[in-house]
């Protein structure tokens, strides 16, 4: 009985490691924000924590590659990546209130 060609073609990854980096990335970019940013400017920390950030994601895709050679993988992080952007407009600007009119 011979195999069908496509049984180890067709794997379906878990995505685990995909969870666990964008929670990561969520958790450390929104905390980072509301340490660093304020009204007169951003704290040099915001930087260093984007930076160790994108050490850990290089490594973390670097070392599942096959998983994240998926388009659909790909697609998952890039829409994470500008939901981060979305985090920091709403947490670094619009939650400050900085040019607000304070009542007389």
């Amino acid at each position: 009985m011979n195999a069908p060609e496509s049984l180890f073609k067709d794997r379906h990854y878990s995505l685990q490691s995909l969870i666990t980096l964008i929670t990561a990335n969520y958790i450390v970019f929104a905390m980072a924000v509301q340490w660093s940013v304020s009204c007169e400017g951003i704290h040099w920390f915001l930087w260093v924590a984007l930076a160790g950030l994108a050490f850990y994601n290089y490594y973390t895709i670097r070392r599942n590659r096959d998983e994240f050679a998926e388009k659909k993988t790909q697609i998952i992080y890039a829409v994470s990546l500008v939901g981060m952007a979305l985090l920091y407009y709403l947490l670094g600007i619009v939650a400050l209130h900085c040019n607000t009119v304070k009542p007389l």
